[in-house]
């Protein structure tokens, strides 16, 4: 499986809302912010540090990404992209059919609370 690290200036962009999914990540180094929206309506939802991944949602289920992923500090990532990823999540058909359950549940979890702002 190839693995090639990425990295991110403070400020630097990794993916955007609405972006289609290329890549999985794992923060090796450093802080990701998690947002929706921009300017006044930007909210925060998540900082992610080392050890934890983000773009899975997305490669999983085939949507756009669904926020946006800047780096806060210099980041260090290690990236698996799309089908590298799938392939390792069809080698073993029940994981990788409880994954994509997980996934549509938290979809539809995030629609619904959406729904109350």
């Amino acid at each position: 499986m190839s693995r090639i690290e990425k990295i991110l200036a403070p400020g630097d962009t990794l993916f955007r809302d609405g972006d289609p999914p290329d890549s999985v990540y794992l923060i090796k180094e450093g802080e990701i912010e998690i947002s929706k929206g921009t300017g006044t309506k930007k909210r925060v939802l998540a900082v992610l540090s080392e050890g934890d991944f983000l773009g899975e949602m997305a490669v999983i289920d085939g949507s756009p990404r669904s926020a946006t992923a800047k780096a806060i500090t210099k980041t260090t990532l290690v990236t698996l992209d799309t089908s590298e990823f799938k392939k390792e999540i069809e080698d073993d058909p029940m994981i990788g059919a409880l994954v994509f359950t997980l996934i549509k549940r938290l979809r539809k979890t995030s629609r619904k609370l959406a729904e109350f702002e």
